[in-house]
């Protein structure tokens, strides 16, 4: 029989302490294990709006779809919070989310009209680690800071190349027309965004290569389908030598293709018209040939900034792939034959695509990763 004195000896009671202290490291270890396995919760502030009917078109409803398939592939928690192009409504959807008892894991922002560069600090503060798409943080086009410096926990921003998407428009278009100059109605989003004044500083690009290329007429569509309907047609009376629409997004082209085929009296001839976007209304112009080519595919880019903080989130960093503030052509030209390519485009299933493949948390042995579009939409990417 084993007396008290002897298990209370010192050299016992070290030997216990020391069980003791493993012990602790192994659940703790456990307990760190899981956390780091728990799928993240995210919340993405979305700008526009949630039904696909509305007057700015579909692009912030198919962010949101894609996004959505996106999560359920990887195991996200997911919450999405539209502001309906309200900035004051985002500043209040964002103080709730701070606010909460139990907060989530990562917040997903879109600085649309640059409404959020005054609140990166209290985002900041908050302790929540946030990432930013779409739009730069800066009205100049660059940020003031880089993620992970002056705001420590903003851990990253992906933001499609709009000049590059207003470049290869115009020259899409422009070349489409030859020999005949290239005369431009052009549909400009609006005067604020960093999106809206890249696209066109890529479109002024594209003009400096083809000397008989001109703009005759530029109007602000506000990225909606009224304006364009209402204008166009009048613009082309006064302006008959314009041959081709730029439009920075599908709801103004849909504008001006309906102002020109409603036009009373009838147009002999009307411009070949491009735009930004593929929306669904945009691929059915398309199949219809009644638009000349689409460039999009940024509508993805909550999609992919949520693959990045998933891969975050299981110790992969992103930063080691393209750098904490990441500018990608996540945009692709297509017409129509491109349709028969991406069937999807014209079905929108997200959910029939492996997003899994895009991750180097599921997939380690990717080396970079690829957001091309057959990677992302091309036939051998179905589940």
């Amino acid at each position: 029989m084993v007396s008290i004195e002897t298990v209370l000896s010192p050299p016992n009671l070290w030997l216990s302490a020391c069980a003791w202290v493993v012990l602790l490291l192994q659940v703790s270890s456990a307990i760190a294990a899981a956390s780091e396995t728990e799928p993240p919760h995210v919340v993405f502030f979305n700008p526009g709006f949630m039904q696909s009917d509305n007057p700015t078109g579909q692009f912030w409803p198919e962010s949101t779809s894609f996004i959505q398939a996106v999560a359920e592939d990887l195991g996200v928690t997911l919450e999405v919070q539209h502001a309906n192009r309200d900035s004051l409504r985002m500043q209040r959807q964002i103080g709730e989310v701070l606010g909460r008892p139990k907060r989530p894991d990562y917040l997903l922002l879109v600085n649309e009209r640059f409404a959020l560069s005054q609140q990166f600090r209290l985002i900041n503060q908050a302790g929540i680690p946030f990432f930013s798409a779409y739009n730069h943080v800066t009205r100049e086009g660059m940020p003031a800071a880089f993620p992970r410096e002056t705001y420590r926990n903003w851990i990253g921003a992906l933001v499609p190349d709009n000049h590059y998407a207003g470049y290869e428009l115009a020259q899409r278009l422009i070349s489409e027309l030859e020999p005949t100059p290239a005369k431009f109605l052009i549909l400009a989003g609006d005067n604020v965004t960093s999106a809206a004044k890249l696209r066109e500083l890529g479109l002024q690009e594209a003009l400096k290569h083809h000397s008989h290329a001109r703009i005759v007429e530029r109007i602000v569509g506000e990225w909606g389908y009224h304006l364009p309907r209402q204008k166009v047609a009048g613009l082309l009376r006064r302006h008959p030598e314009i041959n081709v629409i730029w439009s920075a997004n599908g709801a103004m082209a849909r504008g001006a293709l309906n102002a020109i085929t409603t036009a009373n009296p009838k147009f002999d001839f009307h411009p070949i018209i491009g735009s930004i976007n593929w929306d669904s209304d945009e691929i059915s112009m398309l199949q219809k040939r009644q638009l000349s080519t689409s460039i999009g595919g940024h509508f993805m880019t909550a999609g992919l900034s949520l693959v990045l903080i998933y891969d975050f989130h299981h110790g992969i960093d992103f930063q080691n792939d393209g750098g904490r503030y990441q500018r990608r052509r996540l945009f692709h030209g297509i017409t129509v034959e491109d349709l028969q390519r991406y069937p999807i485009l014209t079905s929108r299933h997200w959910r029939q695509l492996d997003f899994r493949r895009l991750s180097k948390h599921h997939s380690p042995h990717l080396d970079r990763y690829d957001f091309s579009i057959n990677s992302l939409l091309g036939s051998d990417t179905a589940h």
